[in-house]
């Protein structure tokens, strides 16, 4: 039941309310409701972080606590503020104006004022940060302090890691005070539209693009478990639909089986809908010819990468896709069939053990079959210039991979994948026998890196580490073993 009062607004329940008032509603009233999965997770623990690199970098300086404690931190900023001798730099100071509380990143003392420093994650300044630096300066100037710049630090993607502790150039300042007082005349009526909502009902705002833009909305199951089951087969389905799909909702279309196939143009379109509509899978023969030429032995490979904001090896960059384990099945002529893979949970760079191993196994001849090759050979190209002593046998392994995602869009479709041809979407259509659901600890990409963190964090048990170990290995080894039985699907045709 809500209280009679409205929570506290903060900045970052304003962002949350221009994206979407039901968002802000159940952040306010409804935390009991939130999904955070390991994507998101990962993106907070990338901004905490980074937070305390940057009070490393603009240091040295104070720093404002009582995290949990809004009066307590208001209350240590005022006494800093009031300080004879006031700091030169302050770190997450705390102001209230006008209902609502933010906490400044970074308040740099200058001449007949302070600069605003907001720090951000990301490589460039999106626009949806403006609104986040108005608000903040509507607050600060509405609390008396005097700004004379608003500026934005985000991640320069090209730094270089090349000294240990050494992160001097990894953060750039860019000067957004023009645009961020755009805005500020815009924060009073936020602040207005959103506490009048707030003293109401859950707003019935149905589910869309606004979910998962700029954020993904940890609230999203409970707004769509709220609405009527989509039809079996939606339109959404359509791959590269464009505006397709809302013109035939807007014809009152809903399950692309009751669309008439003259409608769609395209044949990849036409080859879902004929497929969706019969209830039988689509194999093309000729897919058997191209398999057919692949020599043996057969390489089915598949790596597993981390990326830090703040680069953790020396030589790499920001959000540089380390890879930290592959997988490899060999099949052989005859049939048979090896596995092996590699793991690092050293906490070392994995970078060059990583690359002589997989040198090692895949030797200099034979396909190297993956999906989605841009992938892999892009990993295969940075490890080749981390690595120039073997970069050019690095490089050969790129002229000889397969790429079976094209294969299986151009050639295979079944309706239960319903318009995804993800590895994870295929799979229980060929083999339903191996599934990601069985999988324990680690199902998915974002859940290996978060698993993989774990593992090489210090405080993590040797027992625990063996663990993640063996799920880590599980779920890279049947994303290759699902390679396999794809291409034995592909041969049979």
């Amino acid at each position: 039941m809500k209280s009679k009062t409205p929570p506290r607004l903060s900045k970052s329940r304003i962002l949350s309310g221009l994206q979407c008032e039901r968002r802000l509603w159940l952040e306010s009233w409804r935390r009991d409701l939130l999904d955070i999965d390991a994507t998101q997770q990962r993106r907070f623990d990338i901004g905490n972080e980074l937070g305390e690199l940057a009070r490393e970098l603009y240091g040295p300086g104070v720093l404002v606590g009582h995290v949990d404690n809004v009066p307590a931190a208001l209350a240590e900023t005022a006494s800093l503020l009031s300080q004879r001798k006031v700091p030169p730099v302050i770190f997450e100071a705390a102001f209230s104006h006008d209902g609502v509380v933010v906490r400044a990143d970074v308040m740099r003392r200058v001449r007949g004022g302070w600069d605003l420093i907001e720090v951000k994650a990301s490589t460039s300044v999106k626009d949806y940060y403006l609104n986040d630096c108005a608000v903040q300066a509507y607050v600060l100037e509405g609390s008396g302090i005097s700004l004379k710049g608003i500026r934005l630090a985000h991640v320069d993607s090209s730094f270089v890691y090349t000294k240990a502790g050494d992160y001097r150039g990894l953060l750039v300042e860019e000067d957004v005070e023009a645009s961020a007082r755009e805005r500020m005349a815009e924060v009073p009526g936020w602040i207005r539209t959103f506490r009048r909502m707030l003293g109401r009902e859950e707003p019935a705002i149905a589910t869309g693009k606004h979910c998962h833009e700029p954020f993904e909305c940890s609230f999203f199951d409970h707004c769509k478990g709220q609405e009527p089951a989509d039809a079996e087969y939606p339109l959404w389905i359509l791959p590269h639909r464009g505006k397709l799909a809302d013109a035939l909702a807007e014809e009152g279309y809903r399950d692309l089986r009751d669309v008439p196939l003259q409608r769609l143009e395209k044949p990849l379109h036409q080859r879902v809908h004929q497929a969706t509509t019969s209830g039988h899978p689509f194999l093309d023969k000729a897919v058997r010819a191209i398999c057919c030429k692949l020599h043996y032995p057969r390489y089915f490979l598949d790596f597993e990468t981390i990326d830090f904001a703040v680069p953790n090896w020396v030589g790499t960059r920001p959000y540089q896709q380390v890879p930290f384990q592959w997988s490899c099945h060999v099949q052989r002529r005859d049939g048979s069939l090896d596995a092996s893979g590699f793991l690092d949970l050293s906490g070392q760079s994995p970078v060059r053990p990583f690359a002589k191993s997989l040198l090692k196994t895949l030797g200099k001849r034979g396909p190297i079959l993956v999906y989605n090759q841009a992938f892999e050979a892009s990993r295969v190209k940075e490890l080749a210039a981390m690595l120039p002593d073997i970069g050019q046998h690095l490089l050969a392994l790129i002229d000889r991979m397969v790429d079976l995602l094209p294969i299986a869009r151009d050639h295979y479709y079944h309706p239960a994948m319903k318009g995804s041809w993800s590895i994870k979407a295929v799979l229980p259509t060929i083999a339903p026998e191996l599934t990601y659901d069985s999988l324990e600890e680690v199902g998915d990409g974002g859940e290996a890196q978060q698993a993989y963190l774990e593992a090489i964090a210090p405080q993590t048990t040797v027992e625990r580490r063996g663990i993640l170990e063996q799920a880590l290995l599980r779920y890279c080894g049947l994303d290759t073993l699902a390679l396999v039985r794809l291409m034995t699907v592909f041969s049979q045709a």
